[in-house]
């Protein structure tokens, strides 16, 4: 019975190939398998980061040994938002290709690795999306990449922010200003008495102008977090 539905499996995966080739998300080349995402050529385009960056200036914290002084957190992009990079966070975000997740996780457990951070020394959470946003969409791109990493390293993702506003896409907010604007005070800490003295991890996918980041960062600085990095895919210009 088993083999059988894996034969049944491989023909309609070759059906479906044939009427839908597979193609790279990124240049739309031909690929052997849609699982694969990208083509040899877009895959070598990826260059991952070593270091960790002031999120203001974007110095490289191996160079300079502080980061800003009114940066409540330390930014740690694996990569920058150049091609593929946008194909893959759009495909994943907004095509509901949700395998996409192995491969961009696959970036920031590689990434981690070779800034060596003591992971065991920080909590896991991410950038929560609101309840009505999230069940649109289906998921939250955000919390598996979290798992994805936390599950790799086997520690665990905990949910410590929760949104409490539905704020408009920031793609549709131009500059820091009115972006910080739009998600200022959107988050809240889910149970204020957990996060005096520990330091946060805080994953999402891109970081353009640093505002959601910078908002989270402050409602756990408001309630005493001590150390915080924001683990972002890439950081956008």
């Amino acid at each position: 019975m088993e083999l059988a539905q894996k034969s049944i499996g491989k023909t309609w995966n070759k059906i479906l190939d044939i009427i839908f080739p597979p193609k790279c998300v990124n240049c739309q080349c031909l690929i052997h398998n849609q699982k694969e995402f990208l083509c040899p050529q877009c895959f070598d385009l990826i260059r991952l980061n070593s270091s960790l960056y002031c999120p203001v200036c974007m110095s490289r914290l191996g160079e300079r040994s502080t980061i800003c002084h009114h940066s409540p957190y330390i930014l740690a992009p694996s990569t920058f938002f150049m091609p593929p990079i946008p194909a893959l966070i759009h495909h994943f975000k907004y095509s509901l290709l949700e395998d996409i997740n192995t491969l961009l996780s696959a970036f920031l457990i590689a990434y981690l690795k070779k800034i060596d951070i003591p992971l065991e020394k920080y909590e896991i959470t991410f950038i929560p999306l609101h309840k009505s946003k999230e069940r649109s969409r289906g998921f939250n791109q955000s919390r598996l990449l979290a798992d994805s990493i936390a599950s790799y390293f086997s520690l665990q993702t905990k949910d410590y922010l929760a949104r409490i506003q539905n704020t408009p896409s920031q793609t549709a907010q131009e500059g820091f200003f009115k972006r910080f604007i739009n998600v200022k005070e959107c988050f809240k800490v889910i149970s204020p008495d957990l996060i005096k003295g520990k330091n946060f991890i805080i994953v999402d996918d891109v970081s353009t102008s640093g505002a959601t980041l910078l908002s989270a960062s402050l409602e756990l600085k408001k309630h005493g977090a001590k150390k915080i990095i924001g683990l972002v895919v890439a950081k956008a210009a």
